[in-house]
């Protein structure tokens, strides 16, 4: 009777490890595709950033190219543009709304005569277009840098 009661009680252990073991595997198992699957997510993401670095890169060294292009004219012409505005971090922008049409001294219909001016009369608008070139550069090296920190993380 004791050796029974014994034999009772080491067959209910068995069977207890045994549902553990069965258990276990089973999450270990669980555990093994989890990582499979984070993994390949993982691995999709980091593509996704190279891809867009890439991007980026190619993009600040086209409006470079562009920009460069662009100060040549007034340099190669001798034609002062002024400092050019770089960040535009705490700077506001003005917006104007709507438009006029412009008013003739004889008629609606005719125009005025055409006016031409000397190759340097834009270069208030010239400087505005290498500024905001200069910020799309800037703002693209940050989105890059910003991009690498949460990659190393």
């Amino acid at each position: 009777e004791k050796n029974e009661a014994k034999i009772e009680k080491l067959t209910k252990l068995i069977e207890l490890r045994t549902q553990q073991l069965a258990e276990t595997v089973a999450s270990i198992e669980e555990v093994d595709l989890h990582m499979k699957t984070i993994t390949e997510e993982r691995t999709a993401e980091n593509a996704a950033f190279l891809k867009a670095k890439n991007e980026d890169q190619q993009a600040i060294d086209l409006l470079m190219e562009a920009r460069k292009a662009f100060t040549a004219f007034y340099a190669k012409n001798k034609i002062e543009m002024g400092p050019i505005q770089g960040s535009v971090k705490g700077a506001a922008f003005a917006q104007v709304f709507g438009s006029q049409e412009p008013e003739f001294a004889v008629s609606d219909d005719q125009a005025p005569d055409a006016v031409f001016n000397e190759k340097g009369a834009r270069k208030g608008e010239s400087k505005g277009i290498v500024s905001i070139l200069t910020m799309i550069i800037e703002d693209l090296n940050d989105e890059i840098k910003n991009g690498v920190n949460g990659e190393e993380v």
